[in-house]
């Protein structure tokens, strides 16, 4: 008979691929946002309105970005926390050994949530420029997603982090070390 816990973890053996599919959708998208930042370019030159300076320039970094994605992950992570590489959960005194599998799983998932809304801004931010003009709440949803997304990847320093800020760091401490 399964128990929850060893459903979560089953679950959590999947995470390696499912980040392995977000990074080649990511550099899919990649190669369509750089050939279409080229299409954007030929159709300013034949002076189309809704082709701007801004949406080409978007384009192209969000080509950058997804092409080389391990690197602007590694870039966020340092320039948000002070370290490139995203920090390890280590479990605390206060959980059993089925409670750290439990919260093993859910940072897991919740970094995969984050790669995704990391992905998912910066699509949100070519749709602003995408029709012409520039549509400020699709900015403003990118630009959080992208946030939240480092905020998510790094959920143990997000944690440590809000804990700094509370001062939480002795309740925490006992959870996760």
């Amino acid at each position: 008979m399964p128990t929850g816990t060893s459903i979560l973890e089953a679950f959590s053996q999947s995470y390696p691929g499912l980040i392995r599919l977000l990074t080649v959708v990511a550099y899919l998208l990649g190669m369509w946002a750089g050939g279409s930042a080229f299409l954007k370019l030929w159709r300013r030159q034949r002076y189309e309105p809704d082709a701007t300076a801004g949406g080409i320039a978007l384009r192209l970094l969000t080509c950058a970005v997804f092409l080389y994605l391990p690197a602007a992950i590694a870039s966020g992570q340092a320039t948000v926390f002070g370290e490139p590489t995203i920090l390890s959960y280590t479990p605390g005194s206060a959980l059993s050994a089925s409670g750290q599998i439990v919260v093993r799983t859910v940072l897991g998932f919740v970094q995969i949530v984050g790669l995704w809304a990391f992905l998912w801004g910066f699509l949100l931010l070519n749709r602003a420029h995408a029709r012409g003009g520039y549509e400020p709440g699709l900015g403003a949803k990118g630009a959080t997603h992208i946030v939240g997304g480092i905020l998510a990847m790094n959920g143990v320093a997000t944690l440590k982090m809000a804990a700094e800020t509370f001062g939480l760091q002795a309740l925490l401490q006992y959870l996760i070390e």
